[in-house]
């Protein structure tokens, strides 16, 4: 079955169920629809992830640890591979910059991934202190972006 075939059939089926968003992975290839009030958006298609192996994978998270004195503070993470963009448009301001509260839906970046912009969600409660990525670098699966102070969430 081709992806658009796939696409198609998840499509249908997110209809049927009345489903805004939904992910599939079958071996390398991961698919994942959400549709907004103006349709459907954020198509992510097929993803080849390179076999990971486990001495490979601890380089990779000592690379991105952060300091000791940063445990109480969270970090929004890169959700794929991509480049990084801090506003929604070139000239725009950026989504969050130092300082500002998010919640889990607030949008803090874009990353353009096989040249669609894909939104990143802050998917946490707190203040934005500190921004790791410059607007147009390069970014890896699983690089922190952001650094959040906790807080206890808005009424």
């Amino acid at each position: 079955m081709s992806i658009i075939d796939k696409v198609k059939q998840l499509i249908s089926i997110m209809n049927e169920n009345e489903l805004s968003e939904i992910e599939i992975q079958e071996n390398d290839t991961k698919i994942r629809l959400k549709k907004t009030n103006s349709g459907y958006a954020n198509v992510i298609a097929p993803v080849n992830a390179p076999a990971i192996h486990t001495s490979k994978l601890e380089q990779e998270s000592s690379q991105y640890a952060l300091p000791k004195e940063s445990e109480n503070f969270l970090e929004i993470v890169s959700p794929m591979v991509g480049t990084f963009y801090r506003a929604s448009a070139p000239g725009a301001d950026p989504c969050v910059n130092v300082g500002d509260f998010v919640n889990e839906e607030t949008v803090v970046c874009i990353i353009e991934a096989m040249k669609i912009m894909n939104e990143v969600k802050a998917e946490t409660v707190g203040e934005i202190v500190d921004v790791y990525v410059n607007d147009g670098e390069a970014i890896e699966y699983g690089q922190p972006l952001f650094r959040v102070k906790p807080s206890i969430k808005e009424s």
